[in-house]
């Protein structure tokens, strides 16, 4: 196995066969994020806090709560001798990097030696996480995993027939936090006789996750599947609750829970019929059961990844997916025939509404215990729809391509239907691809990199006329009538109009702020009401006055990236105006702003069939954290060009 490391320090690992790629893959990971890798396994086998004292203590509560240590015993019991052989090859990489050098990975090194069960307690814990994202807080505070409320991801496949090039051409453009380690993705090149494949993949995870070879490329983004489905248990008193006109006991394992420089703290798992209990952010005894993760469970989920980079053909990696699916995520993927596709990843529960995931369901009626879930073959799915392209921005699969995909052919209560998105970057998507006979590689790097706010030309001169009657307003209308409309850094105005977004989201959240377009998919045409849409205008002045800002100022005073003298101006935007460079902030509970999610990994790639693929990427905060890594200057500089890195 040979490891070497370009000037972005992005390892290309050459190995003598898979079992020696993922080795390097192993050792690759320890040297560039090592320490943040082995907390987040300490987090994984529940004993965090054990390592690394109290500030950890919630993440074992967490573990301990959900019983996902004998989860991860029945995960790593139905791993496959050959999955478990590459996993184990990655740990003696990952183990060996660490023996060879004692400072790398330092105050995380109490969890090595790393063995398979943590990679797979890591990934199930992955999955759970990501099953969090709970906008109306049911069972779970998406704070708790995301540190705000926000997410998001782009990808677009352009048929080879639509491409300038007669090529497909991907993009993939996950977004994610740029703090939170569960989020922080690594890049890396393999090379061996049976596989390569450049992609990335969340740290911690053994193999790449998205990327291409020569033959396949795909991005995910998350998907509005709802597995989550969490029931409000009734007149919870002395460990029993009411079940089907019966008190039944709750089924209880007390776990003790050691704490560095602390005392040890006993903490009772709950279990009803319907699975794990927790307490909810709203104080109410809730319990949860989780489609593909805690229920049915996805077992082969990384295997599938495997396989499907070893594909030579969407159909190919579509089949593999059937038989070895992932728990969530969408699939937009092309090929080196010039087809794309795309696939909505998951086993949903059986519902007969999709109202039915917005609500705790009774927990005493043992009629809404749905044990059966839709198989991975049923989902949406499409491979070269006429119009030449998929895209996804987080939306309903059925809008996909144009014309929308026929809800009717699928199950229901699997996804939103397509009157039911609620963020305009996919519409912004659409609307650009629809205008485009031909799309070519520079324009596809253009449309990612889109940071026109599309939502202030459709309302923002209604707005401005109905705030003409309130004085209050003569310099916010001035500051927004000037604007340049665009998420630039040095775009005078953005940060007022995000404010009054943000300030509106309940009423856009509820379908009241905005006139929707004729037709499924269509951008907006106007504001419902624009008088209160301009009261709402006098709350985001007042927010600015609070936050002791000018009115006038850009994304770029308040929000830099980068530390010290690298720092520089931020900007792109949010997915709510439009942009689809991603850049979302948010007002900080300290004052000033914080960015939530954007931009992480970044990669255009043109499949050529019977040639290697040309790729552009980018991982915008960089591939390492580690103090020894291998140097590399910085990537916000690239991102913040709107441009790539030729691999």
């Amino acid at each position: 196995m040979k490891i070497t490391w370009d000037q972005w320090a992005v390892p290309t690992i050459v190995g003598d066969d898979d079992l020696d790629t993922v080795y390097g893959m192993g050792y690759a990971q320890a040297v560039a994020v090592g320490r943040d890798v082995l907390e987040l396994y300490g987090m994984a086998r529940g004993k965090a806090a054990s390592y690394w004292g109290a500030d950890f203590l919630k993440e074992d509560l967490f573990t301990a709560s959900l019983g996902l240590d004998a989860r991860t015993d029945e995960w790593f019991a139905e791993q496959t001798p050959d999955t478990l052989a590459r996993i184990a090859a990655f740990c003696d990489g990952f183990n060996a990097a660490c023996d060879e050098d004692e400072t790398r990975a330092a105050h995380r090194r109490e969890v090595l030696p790393i063995a398979p069960r943590d990679v797979i307690a890591h990934v199930l814990r992955v999955f759970v996480r990501f099953n969090q994202i709970d906008g109306k807080r049911l069972a779970f505070d998406p704070v708790d995993f995301y540190g705000h409320t926000l997410a998001g991801s782009n990808s677009w496949a352009i048929a080879g027939e639509k491409s300038t090039t007669g090529n497909a051409l991907v993009m993939i453009n996950p977004h994610l936090s740029w703090s939170i380690k569960y989020h922080r993705f690594i890049e890396l090149r393999t090379i061996s006789p049976a596989r390569s494949f450049d992609g990335a993949t969340l740290i911690g995870v053994p193999w790449q996750s998205m990327g291409h070879s020569d033959h396949v490329a795909w991005a995910h983004t998350v998907n509005p599947i709802r597995n989550l489905v969490v029931f409000e248990l009734k007149n919870v008193a002395d460990n029993q609750y009411d079940f089907d006109g019966q008190r039944l006991a709750f089924e209880t394992i007390e776990h003790t829970i050691n704490v560095r420089d602390g005392e040890p703290v006993t903490v009772v798992e709950r279990r009803s019929v319907h699975g794990p209990v927790i307490t909810a952010p709203d104080g109410v005894d809730v319990a949860v059961r989780i489609a593909g993760v805690l229920n049915h469970p996805a077992y082969h989920a990384l295997d599938s990844w495997w396989q499907m980079s070893c594909a030579k053909s969407i159909e190919e990696m579509f089949a593999i997916h059937d038989r070895a699916w992932l728990p969530m995520f969408n699939i937009t993927a092309g090929d080196s025939s010039g087809s794309v596709g795309a696939l909505y990843c998951g086993t949903p529960p059986v519902r007969e509404s999709w109202a039915d995931c917005d609500r705790r369901l009774p927990g005493d009626d043992p009629g809404l215990i749905a044990d059966e879930v839709h198989p991975a073959s049923a989902m949406p799915r499409v491979i070269d729809p006429e119009c030449g392209w998929v895209t996804n921005c987080n939306d309903t699969p059925f809008l996909w391509c144009d014309p929308p995909l026929n809800e009717a052919d699928y199950p229901p209560a699997i996804a939103p239907g397509v009157h039911q998105v609620d963020d305009i970057r996919p519409l912004v998507s659409r609307d650009w691809l629809k205008g485009h006979d031909t799309v070519s590689p520079e324009q596809l790097l253009e449309l990612k990199f889109h940071k026109r706010a599309v939502l202030a030309d459709i309302v923002l001169d209604e707005l401005l006329a109905a705030a003409k009657v309130h004085p209050d307003l003569e310099a916010a209308i001035s500051v927004l009538g000037t604007w340049d409309r665009q998420m630039n850094s040095d775009s005078a105005g953005y940060p007022l109009f995000l404010m009054w977004l943000l300030a509106s989201a309940p009423a856009m959240l509820a379908k009241e702020l905005l006139i929707e377009g004729d037709e499924p998919g269509a951008l907006p045409i106007g504001l419902r009401d624009a008088a209160a849409s301009a009261a709402t205008l006098q709350a985001a002045v007042l927010g600015f006055t609070l936050l002791g800002l000018p009115l006038d100022v850009s994304i770029g005073e308040i929000m830099p990236i980068g530390e010290g003298d690298e720092a520089i101006p931020g900007d792109g935007g949010s997915g709510l105006v439009g942009s689809l460079k991603s850049f979302e902030i948010l007002p900080a509970p300290t004052g000033g702003f914080v960015v939530g999610v954007a931009d992480t990994y970044v990669s255009r790639v043109e499949l050529r069939e019977g040639q290697p693929a040309l790729a552009e990427s980018l991982l915008v905060y960089g591939n390492t954290t580690e103090p020894g890594a291998p140097p590399a200057p910085s990537q916000f500089k690239v991102w913040a060009a709107d441009k790539l890195r030729t691999l």
